[in-house]
């Protein structure tokens, strides 16, 4: 067996401490400036800003809709079922929710791949291309990032 292969600080030579990866689990790549428009804007309470929030969480893998009605969602988020479907729709109406199924007269959602997106950058890359953008009041999609501006 060989030697475990210990990274060292460039400057310093001094030993790196190892560190798993931090996460518990799965993980989802955000767009930090669109989630920071949305929680921003005046146009949306913060009940819908706290649901965009719980759909970066749930959302499936891929392009996958969560498979859950609205009175399940209601019952996992804390507010009423009449709720939930008005602010699903209206976040639907902003492309912020994209619809990906439907039985009855029920839509299943996901986050915009825009917003969030758990899978390979190939895949969100493509995801992106069977929508269109959000529609985030005060967002402008062609002001650099403040990292990038600065």
């Amino acid at each position: 067996m060989g030697a475990v292969r210990r990274l060292v600080d460039a400057d310093t030579g001094e030993p790196v401490p190892y560190a798993p990866y931090a996460f518990s689990g799965r993980h989802t790549q955000v767009d930090k400036a669109r989630v920071e428009a949305i929680t921003e804007s005046k146009a949306f309470t913060p009940s819908q800003k706290f649901l965009v929030l719980w759909w970066i969480g749930v959302s499936p893998e891929g392009m996958e809709p969560l498979r859950a009605t609205g009175a399940d969602i209601a019952k996992r988020v804390g507010m009423s079922t009449d709720a939930v479907g008005k602010i699903n729709r209206k976040l639907a109406k902003h492309r912020i929710l994209i619809v990906r199924g439907r039985v009855g007269n029920y839509n299943f959602y996901r986050i915009s791949p825009y917003i969030a997106f758990h899978g390979t950058g190939i895949e969100q890359r493509e995801a992106v291309k069977t929508c269109n953008p959000p529609d985030i009041p005060g967002f402008d999609d062609n002001v650099p990032a403040r990292w990038e501006a600065q």
